[in-house]
């Protein structure tokens, strides 16, 4: 049998196609980068690629008759023969990552890929093994992870009460100022739903509000109401939320803040709300097109008396050629939440004169100040009428497009650039006179059909090479009558892309121990359940960890000894599992582990490794502290997912009073 398991014979007639396979398969596998080898079924090496040589430092032959673990260090030995032995049983098992030994004694880390070689009978009778080397891969990753602490020390060190929520109001992770704030404990918020903190009286309104923010009707929301403390008082309070999006713009979280109320929070007449927004002189239509309010300043600015409810700004008001324009303003509003448009038109005031007017219009339904569609006037006559006038010279409008500090770029009807400033050409990297009679396309990559009602990111290359990110506004340029091309804007975000990127990752880890936090925690638990989801017959562990006596060492030797601890408590924990598991630091002296594709019998491994590991104490300044653990076991999907690591935390408990270090798996009899 040959080494990819297809059975060799004559090329001729039926099998010539299985031969063509066997070929096919032999060659990519001579041409992957990656070490692949061949166990017969004593697992014993059969065949290794030409890769082995660059990734392990054997010859391919040399390799011949020798068994897995001579290319690995002993460490880690009884769970690659579990491994094995779950795949001849037939098991699938997922790629995992070990310490692998080169041929001259260095070594690093590689990941693991086992597949099984199934004779004629379908029975596994031997193994394929592919080893890629990962050592930059995860040094790369610890990097990351070092970078985000800075970003979750701002949230856990800030003085206002700050919380992360997932999209349907639960609770991800709360600061310590939410936690004093509300009189309980980090744990506490775990699984908790942000509703359970607010009066029952006022949980319809904010469910209200909740969901417009999560269906995208608005970006944020100012919730004002009672909260509970935990001893049940009442606290007058005021949550700000807002949305947190993905790069792409997807909405991942929600991310809320709650101060005291205090009488800036008290609702406002509509006069001033829309005052505070600069809307003075405005009228409100419902979503029916019904009147509903008409400012003072507006019946003023017509010469109407402010007591006719508005009656003046009935259709009949409008001037017949305006009445498309306004009814197409008012289609484009409706069919947009939060659209703001604008349309010049003529009205006619008291006087019974045409009034040229321009109407700034906002889809404002969604607010819960406003309800409905504002439509801001100022009047433009006497800009109209003194129009070619007032027209500026060439050289003065030159001179402030050559003033602005973003890239302006104008083109022709046929899409050629006929114009463009000095910020625009260094933005681009090209001079202004090689810029005019090219494409947009050409120039910095944004497609001939681009939408120009929108902001795009652009990806460009410079000259030198050198890649930056621009942001891309278009929008047409018109005469009164007619279209005289497009106007494009642009600026170089790559700093403040990367910024914002760098700030989305560094909400994820705890800062002291750089570990996943429980928001990132949960997070990859939920992953794990997907995918146990999509592959029948997998389990996965949980184990939650508490330190036996850590509140001991914080109160005799002080905080600092104690975040001394924690750190190498992670240290230990991340050195004792598995590079595909997952350390995560759920609070305090709390911490958790998920074992993908990990039965009882693997997870115990794990949990005996993790406190041999902890057999000898840690030393900080010249003093050994004992830092026994206790650690509970529990198992999806014997557990549900939502109910896994509670049921590890319940178990962890149980060997907590059975005297600590110990082990306790959820579901057995201790």
């Amino acid at each position: 049998m040959s080494w990819n398991g297809l059975a060799e014979s004559t090329p001729s007639g039926g099998m010539m196609r299985e031969i063509d396979q066997g070929r096919l398969l032999t060659s990519i596998a001579a041409a992957s980068d990656d070490c692949i080898l061949s166990l017969d079924e004593h697992g014993s090496i059969v065949w290794a690629s030409p890769a082995t040589e660059h990734v392990l430092g054997w010859r391919p032959e040399s390799l011949f008759g020798r068994v897995l673990d001579d290319l690995f260090t002993a460490d880690g030995a009884d769970m690659r023969a579990v491994a094995v032995r779950r795949l001849m049983a037939g098991d699938r098992v997922q790629p995992f990552v070990e310490t692998g030994r080169r041929r001259d004694g260095a070594t690093f880390k590689v990941q693991v890929t086992l597949g099984p070689v199934t004779g004629s009978d379908g029975t596994p009778c031997g193994a394929v093994v592919i080893l890629r080397d990962v050592t930059a891969f995860l040094r790369e990753q610890r990097e990351l992870a070092l970078a985000l602490e800075m970003s979750r020390a701002h949230f856990d060190q800030a003085v206002t009460a700050q919380a992360i929520l997932d999209l349907e109001g639960k609770l991800d992770s709360a600061n310590p100022a939410w936690c004093e704030l509300f009189g309980r404990g980090e744990g506490w918020f775990a699984d908790s739903n942000l509703a359970e903190l607010i009066h029952p009286d006022d949980v319809a309104a904010f469910d209200a509000a909740l969901l417009r923010l999560r269906a995208g009707g608005v970006e944020s929301i100012s919730h004002r109401g009672r909260f509970r403390g935990a001893d049940g008082h009442d606290l007058p309070l005021v949550l700000d939320a807002a949305l947190l999006r993905e790069p792409n713009g997807t909405p991942y979280a929600v991310a809320a803040s709650v101060r005291e109320a205090g009488p800036e929070d008290d609702p406002q007449p509509l006069t001033e709300v829309l005052h505070r927004r600069g809307w003075d002189t405005a009228a409100i239509l419902d979503e029916d097109l019904t009147l509903t309010f008409a400012s003072a300043a507006l019946d003023r600015l017509l010469g109407y008396e402010p007591d006719d409810g508005g009656a003046h700004l009935g259709w009949e008001y409008i001037h017949p050629t305006d009445v498309t324009a306004v009814v197409d303003l008012l289609a484009r509003l409706l069919a947009e939440p939060h659209r703001q448009d604008r349309v010049v038109l003529r009205l006619r005031d008291a006087q019974d004169q045409w009034r040229w007017v321009e109407v700034t219009a906002a889809n404002c339904l969604a607010d819960p100040e406003i309800g409905g569609l504002v439509a801001n006037v100022t009047d433009i006559s006497e800009r109209v009428r003194t129009e070619e006038a007032l027209r500026l010279s060439e050289a003065l409008h030159r001179a402030m497009v050559e003033t602005a500090p973003e890239g302006i770029i104008a083109t022709s009807p046929e899409g050629t650039v006929i114009f463009a400033n000095e910020t625009a050409a260094e933005i681009v990297g090209r001079s202004v006179a090689e810029m005019h009679g090219e494409t947009p396309l050409r120039l910095f990559g944004l497609a001939d059909d681009a939408d120009d009602s929108e902001v795009h990111d652009v990806v460009h290359q410079l000259p030198d090479g050198r890649e930056r990110t621009l942001k891309v506004s278009l929008r047409p340029l018109n005469s009164r009558n007619n279209r005289l091309g497009s106007l494009i804007t642009l600026s170089d975000v790559t700093d403040a892309r990367q910024a914002e990127r760098a700030l989305l990752r560094r909400a994820l880890h705890d800062p002291l121990t750089a570990l996943p936090n429980r928001y990132l925690f949960l997070d990859r638990l939920e992953t794990a359940a997907a995918r146990q989801r999509r592959y029948e017959g997998r389990e996965t562990a949980v184990l939650f960890i508490d330190l036996d006596a850590f509140k001991q060492i914080n109160d005799t030797f002080g905080h600092q000894t104690g975040d001394d601890v924690l750190r190498e408590v992670a240290n230990r924990l991340q050195a004792s599992v598995r590079a595909t598991d997952t350390v995560g630091r759920l609070g305090g002296d709390e911490f958790a582990v998920i074992c993908e594709d990990t039965g009882v019998e693997e997870a115990l491994i794990v949990a005996h490794r993790i406190l041999d590991a902890f057999a000898t104490p840690v030393r900080v300044d010249e003093l050994d502290h004992e830092a026994s653990l206790s650690i509970g076991v529990a198992l999806a999907p014997y557990y549900p997912f939502d109910a896994v690591l509670r049921r590890a935390d319940e178990a962890m408990y149980r060997a907590k009073q059975s005297g600590g270090r110990r082990i306790v798996v959820a579901g057995r009899e201790e």
